[in-house]
């Protein structure tokens, strides 16, 4: 049966909560923290839920029900997209493969049903794509670091990585990782240094959390969330918040102070946090990817995984084909009264097309 669960009532958002404790699989992705902090908010959030007798557990899907304006006008229809991040359905291991598509089968239906014209997922890199309905895009290269033996992980690196890290050794810098129990100091070293990353870089508005954002996010969420910092002298000089799943770190936020960076701490907190997620039991340090198509970020990246490099999918569905049409017909006289080239329903660089206002 599938139920649906608005996360922007308390009745909602309680029910989401119990639901994802429930489930043995530890997702930092989804937890109500990071939705409500890094990913938007809950406001038009809901949940699909879904649970048969066969199934030990549900099948859990996050997304935002927004409603489709066009030119600030309000329409009758919706959209569904997953929040920012490794997200789509939450499947418990080893589910059967018509579990999921019975799971894909009745959302389609519930769409159709509320008016929803289109559907835009975020996968995980763990296979959560396989059985889905629509279709699926790899959209971006990604690192999934498999973490192996500490001696045959360092050979692996690039020469660079190697070089950079003794560097850092000869340099004295030492790091620490702080996991469950972490101090509002350890946060507040870490913020510090993110900020002023952010203000040097001219990040967008949105990357600029408060400090409290990230204490309350530490503080309800211990076993999901690692700070690793590095130090030169008892002075914090690098910092990075790692996610943390069952199985999994994922790289999330972090900074250096720029005037550090001839002793190479950004290597040394790599490793570093590596070498603490092999002690922990893990399998992956998810490094994620670039900001374009292999650029200089995706690179340095890769150097610390040179063969782990995977598809980062998403998935694009268009339940109500006659809608859409209308929908990008409308956008695409507007911009060509604008000025802009008309929208071509081909175009598979943008979905929903009708969202495209640049």
């Amino acid at each position: 049966m599938l139920n649906v669960l608005k996360l922007d009532t308390p009745e909602g958002f309680s029910s989401y909560t119990a639901k994802l404790s429930s489930i043995p699989i530890s997702e930092p992705y989804h937890l109500p923290d990071y939705i409500e902090i890094f990913s938007g908010g809950v406001e038009n959030l809901i949940c699909f839920t879904f649970q048969t007798d066969a199934a030990l557990y549900p099948i859990l899907m996050l997304g935002f029900l927004n409603p489709i304006s066009i030119d600030g006008e309000k329409s009758d229809f919706f959209d569904f997209i997953t929040p920012y991040g490794y997200t789509g359905p939450i499947f418990y291991p080893n589910i059967e493969s018509a579990l999921i598509e019975e799971f894909w089968k009745e959302v389609d239906i519930w769409y159709n049903e509320n008016n929803v014209v289109t559907e835009f997922i975020r996968f995980n890199l763990f296979g959560n794509q396989l059985s889905y309905s629509g279709f699926t895009v790899p959209t971006m290269l990604n690192i999934k670091g498999h973490i192996i033996d500490q001696s045959i992980q360092w050979t692996s690196f690039d020469a660079k990585v190697r070089k950079n890290v003794n560097r850092a050794i000869r340099e004295n810098l030492t790091s620490t990782v702080y996991y469950k129990e972490i101090d509002e100091n350890v946060v507040s070293e870490f913020y510090e240094i993110y900020i002023q990353t952010m203000k040097r870089t001219e990040a967008k508005a949105s990357f600029f959390y408060e400090q409290n954002q990230f204490k309350l996010f530490v503080q309800n969420n211990k076993d999901n969330v690692a700070i690793c910092t590095v130090y030169f002298e008892n002075m914090a000089v690098s910092s990075e918040l790692l996610l943390v799943s069952d199985d999994s770190i994922y790289s999330f936020l972090g900074g250096t102070n720029e005037n550090f960076f001839e002793k190479r701490p950004n290597d040394f907190l790599k490793v570093e946090a590596l070498n603490w997620a092999r002690e922990q039991g893990k399998k992956y340090y998810i490094l994620g990817g670039g900001y374009g198509f292999e650029d200089g970020i995706f690179k340095y990246k890769k150097s610390f995984f040179p063969n782990d490099v995977v598809s980062y999918y998403t998935g694009r569905k268009i339940i109500n084909q006659e809608v859409y049409r209308k929908l990008v017909d409308k956008v695409s006289k507007l911009r060509q009264l604008r000025g802009m080239e008309k929208l071509d329903l081909s175009d598979t660089s943008f979905f929903p097309l009708y969202n495209k206002n640049e």
